[in-house]
C-alpha cells in the first residue's frame, strides 16, 4: 500500500473515530438496538454487506468493540482498505454481491461514496454525475463456501446495498446458512421501492424470519427457528 495513501486513510479514520469513543455510530441507532438485543453474547459473528465504513454509520462497530468479528463486504476498495486498518480481526472483502456470478455495472460518483450502487434506478436518483465500471459479481453462498466456516450460523446479517438488497438475499442458501437477526434496508417512497420491500418481507417470511422492528429505513427480522 502506498505510504501517502495509507497516511490519508489513517487521517480519515481519525476524523470519524476521534479520540473519544461515541455511544452510537449507526444512522438510526441500529447499533444500540443490537447491543441490547445481543447483550448476553460476548463473541458473536456478523456479515456486513454494503459495510461502507468501519465507524461512520456502522451497525457493527459497537459489536466489534465488544469482541465480535465477522465479514465486511463493500464494492469500494477504499472502504475495504479502511476496514483492514480499523478492523484487523475481521475478514474484509472488496466484492460486489448479487444473485449470481455475472458481469455487472457499478455506478459511482466517487470511490468512497455511501450511494455507490449496482442498481441503475437508484443511480439515476442519487448519483446525478455518476460513472460506471464493469466487474464480476459474486453471491453470498460462494463467498461463505470459500472460507469454509465449520459453523454455518451467524448471529447477524446486515445488508445495506442501495437497491440491490433483494437481489442479494434471494439466492442465499437458508438451509445451509442461518442468522439470528437480519437487518436489511427497505423503502416505501414509490411503487418500485414498495414492491422491493414486499418481495423482501415475503421471501424472509417464507424462510422463517419474522418481521420484528422498523428503524427508519432498516427492517429487522428475527429467525423463529434459531437455537442458541
Amino acid at each position: 500500500m502506498n505510504i501517502i495513501y495509507k497516511i490519508k486513510l489513517y487521517l480519515h479514520l481519525f476524523r470519524y473515530r476521534g479520540i473519544k469513543e461515541k455511544l452510537c455510530y449507526s444512522r438510526n441507532k441500529e447499533d444500540i438496538f443490537l447491543i441490547n438485543y445481543f447483550k448476553k453474547i460476548q463473541k458473536g459473528r456478523y456479515i456486513d454487506i454494503g459495510a461502507y465504513h468501519p465507524f461512520r454509520n456502522s451497525n457493527t462497530y459497537l459489536l466489534y468493540k465488544k469482541g465480535w468479528s465477522g465479514i465486511n463486504i463493500d464494492l469500494s476498495n477504499t472502504s475495504i482498505d479502511l476496514f483492514k486498518i480499523a478492523r484487523p480481526n475481521d475478514i474484509n472483502l472488496n466484492l460486489v454481491l448479487a444473485d449470481k456470478k455475472k458481469k455487472i455495472k457499478i455506478y459511482q460518483d466517487k470511490n468512497l461514496g455511501m450511494m455507490n450502487t449496482i442498481n441503475p434506478f437508484y443511480a439515476s436518483i442519487y448519483l446525478k454525475k455518476s460513472y460506471f465500471r464493469k466487474v464480476w459479481s459474486n453471491n453470498l453462498n460462494t463467498v461463505l463456501k470459500k472460507y469454509d466456516f465449520k459453523n454455518k450460523k451467524f448471529e447477524l446479517l446486515d445488508i445495506d446495498a442501495e437497491g440491490s438488497d433483494y437481489l442479494i438475499i434471494k439466492n442465499i442458501n437458508f438451509k445451509k446458512y442461518s442468522f439470528k437477526l437480519i437487518l436489511i434496508e427497505t423503502h416505501a417512497w414509490n411503487t418500485y421501492t414498495k414492491n422491493e420491500r414486499k418481495k423482501i418481507r415475503s421471501l424472509l417470511k417464507s424462510k422463517n424470519y419474522n418481521f420484528l422492528k422498523q428503524l427508519h429505513e432498516t427492517s429487522i427480522f428475527e429467525n423463529s427457528r434459531w437455537k442458541d
